[in-house]
């Protein structure tokens, strides 16, 4: 706090607060996000949407060949600025992805996660993989890939190490820390916005990877740490589609929405029996 009085008024003494306001909304998001980003603060909600939106207005452009690169590097920008946007939200809470928090993570004891709940989420992780293999199976149309185990290695890595870990620390440990109050908001901006990130790539697409996230998001809620909800997320992305095929690729687009819809009320169902069975309980804090 010391050291934010003495800077603040180089940021934000009366020209330049007013330099900002003349701009109107857009000037007092500009104030609070820079307040959250770099001296930390209470409306890091208003950070995580500002800067969601930032990367989405990123990613679109690098994905339409504005800059004439390629995939890898659009992929490597986007997962770079996506940690970034963690990074900024997450702060000095960063240290507690690879280790417990001595005190309640985010102000609050249901946020803490340990070692023997993520057991329990790697347990729990293979219950999203029955919906599409039933389904597979209802369908007949379930197939195993021929394996290429270097292939394989080689999606593992960029999956785990590149994608889902850069995705899970924004659109799951990220929305925690800024939506902390509510757990309801937590799910409906997580979900959101990760379905809004796919939304390029095609509708029925976006809504499973929101039934996904949302099943992610539950591990991480019951205890899991972030890092292997990464795992699975990379693993479970792997897996259906490298190892496994659903057959719905060269389909008419009416089997992909019956799938996807299929997909996500199964989700949802899912991580309501688990967060309503394994999330942990205020009484057990009661007394600590």
């Amino acid at each position: 706090m010391g050291i934010y009085r003495v800077i603040s008024p180089l940021w934000f003494g009366e020209s330049h607060r007013k330099t900002f306001t003349d701009w109107g909304w857009v000037g007092h998001t500009l104030v609070h996000v820079i307040k959250v980003c770099v001296f930390g603060g209470a409306r890091v909600h208003i950070a995580f949407a500002v800067l969601f939106f930032v990367f989405i207005g990123l990613s679109e452009t690098l994905r339409h060949g504005i800059f004439g690169l390629t995939a890898s590097e659009v992929t490597g920008i986007s997962t770079g600025a996506l940690v970034l946007a963690a990074v900024f939200i997450l702060r000095s809470d960063i240290v507690n992805l690879p280790r417990r928090s001595a005190d309640n993570l985010y102000g609050d004891q249901k946020f803490n996660w340990s070692w023997g709940r993520t057991i329990l989420g790697l347990i729990l992780a293979p219950l999203l993989w029955a919906m599409p293999i039933v389904y597979g199976m209802t369908m007949i149309q379930i197939n195993i890939l021929p394996l290429d185990t270097q292939t394989l290695i080689e999606a593992l890595i960029v999956q785990v190490l590149l994608v889902a870990v850069a995705q899970e620390l924004f659109f799951r440990e990220a929305a925690i820390k800024a939506f902390n109050s509510d757990v309801r908001a937590i799910y409906l901006i997580s979900g959101l916005s990760f379905f809004i990130f796919y939304v390029p790539f095609g509708v029925p697409g976006a809504i499973i990877a929101a039934g996904s996230g949302i099943f992610y998001l539950t591990l991480r809620l019951i205890g899991t740490n972030i890092l292997v909800v990464a795992l699975i997320h990379g693993t479970t992305s792997v897996v259906f589609t490298n190892v496994l095929s659903l057959g719905l690729k060269g389909r008419n687009t009416g089997d992909e929405w019956t799938y996807a819809g299929f997909f996500l009320a199964g989700s949802v169902i899912l991580s309501a029996a688990v967060y309503q069975i394994f999330a942990p309980k205020r009484s057990k804090f009661a007394y600590a």
